[in-house]
């Protein structure tokens, strides 16, 4: 599967030769300190891990609910999906994205959500989305206000994290939006 975001970079399914990007990029301190669950540093197994996990959901499903974004040339410098969604068994999902800190202040990240709230939408059997940010988290805030996310609410303290104890922003965007 690949969906077209612009000038050349899509978003598609995640291979196994995507091992070399998730160790290059998940061990970067600006991505793993933004994500409570991403461990650091970021192993081979675990990457091994997650990619197999990945490409079995969709053997299992025929259904992409996690991208890689990728540049002109093929290679993973982002990802983004929904990653445990229970196709049809459930009307909401949880956004989560990253990238590569080469690619950020471009618009790349929320011209790439863009195309995947259209997938999610018309394609995985929701009607809601969420998404949650660390308070300091601004650009990823800002990459949810460009997608029309509403802010719902703030879990205070909520999140501990090797650097601390942060308050959690909680975004939600309806399909009827």
């Amino acid at each position: 599967m690949k969906l077209k975001v612009r000038d050349g970079f899509y978003l598609s399914s995640i291979r196994q030769n995507d091992k070399a990007a998730y160790l290059e990029h998940l061990n970067d301190k600006t991505i793993s300190d933004t994500i409570p669950l991403m461990p650091y540093p970021y192993t081979e197994s675990m990457a091994v891990w997650w990619i197999q996990r990945r490409i079995d959901f969709f053997h299992r499903n025929a259904k992409e609910i996690s991208f890689a974004l990728r540049n002109p040339n093929g290679y993973l410098i982002g990802s983004m999906g929904v990653d445990d969604l229970d196709i049809a068994g459930t009307h909401r999902a949880e956004v989560g994205y990253w990238l590569a800190p080469a690619y950020r202040g471009k618009g790349l990240i929320s011209d790439a959500l863009g195309v995947f709230i259209e997938y999610a939408f018309n394609n995985l059997e929701v009607t809601r989305l969420t998404a949650h940010t660390l308070d300091f988290n601004k650009a990823s805030a800002r990459v949810l206000e460009k997608n029309k996310f509403t802010l719902e609410g703030c879990l205070r303290q909520h999140t501990k994290t090797r650097n601390g104890l942060f308050d959690v922003l909680c975004w939600g965007l309806l399909k009827s939006d």
